[in-house]
């Protein structure tokens, strides 16, 4: 009788050896969505325009909150205008909005307060790279208690350029007193990837973010995780 061998299971990825890590903070730390998708659609109704779903709202993130609503009125391939009274009044209203209503529902996703915690313990370097303006990002991660993990916070509007350029990960790793060479970026989107891999490090890409429906291991990151507790295991220390 022919004997079949049980499947093995496949072998866990290497680690990633580090002394700092580099974050994204919408769809990668915080599920923010849900406020984003309240100001926008705050935005439309003041100006006649039908509302966007959750979902919807979810595939416009990251490129900053003039792209977010370019997007959100004209569609997914819009990009702002260079100069619109009329839009800039609804970006500066979206603006207003959603500081005060920043952290209404946003949340960590699960695991990431322990696994931030656990890598301070470590003597981890921690900063924050995001399109989202600086003033928005600092308020949030001060809302949900998370703002002291963060040597840096770079946001979209802090530098002329932002990602998918490499410069605000350059810049990052100058206050975290590490070479690019030893941080690790971890985003759910192109941007994050693309920016790490014009930056020169290593990129981990979590599943479960907003990268509008594409499936981030199709962009080919150097890892991909389903859950943010997985890189635990998958980002070490470097050693002395």
């Amino acid at each position: 009788m022919l004997k079949l061998e049980s499947a093995k299971p496949p072998a866990a990825p290497a680690p990633l050896i580090c002394r700092g890590i580099l974050f994204d903070l919408d769809g990668t730390l915080v599920h923010t969505g849900p406020d984003l998708a309240g100001a926008m659609n705050h935005v439309l109704t003041k100006r006649g325009v039908d509302t966007l779903a959750l979902e919807q709202v979810e595939h416009l993130v990251g490129s900053g909150a003039r792209s977010l609503l370019a997007r959100g009125f004209w569609g997914i391939e819009a990009e702002p205008p260079e100069y619109d009274a009329d839009f800039e009044e609804a970006v500066e209203d979206f603006l207003l909005y959603y500081a005060e209503h920043i952290a209404d529902t946003s949340h960590p996703y699960a695991g990431v307060m322990e696994s931030l915690e656990r890598f301070r313990e470590q003597g981890m370097a921690m900063g924050v790279v995001t399109n989202k303006p600086a003033f928005l990002a600092k308020k949030l991660l001060q809302a949900l208690g998370m703002d002291d993990y963060f040597r840096i916070v770079v946001g979209g509007d802090s530098l002329p350029t932002r990602k998918p350029q490499p410069e605000m990960l350059l810049h990052a790793t100058v206050h975290m007193a590490c070479a690019v060479d030893e941080v690790v970026m971890v985003g759910d989107s192109g941007n994050d990837i693309d920016a790490a891999r014009n930056a020169g490090c290593p990129v981990v890409a979590v599943s479960y973010g907003y990268n509008r429906n594409q499936p981030i291991a199709e962009l080919e990151p150097d890892r991909v995780v389903d859950q943010f507790t997985e890189l635990n295991k998958l980002l070490v220390m470097e050693a002395g």
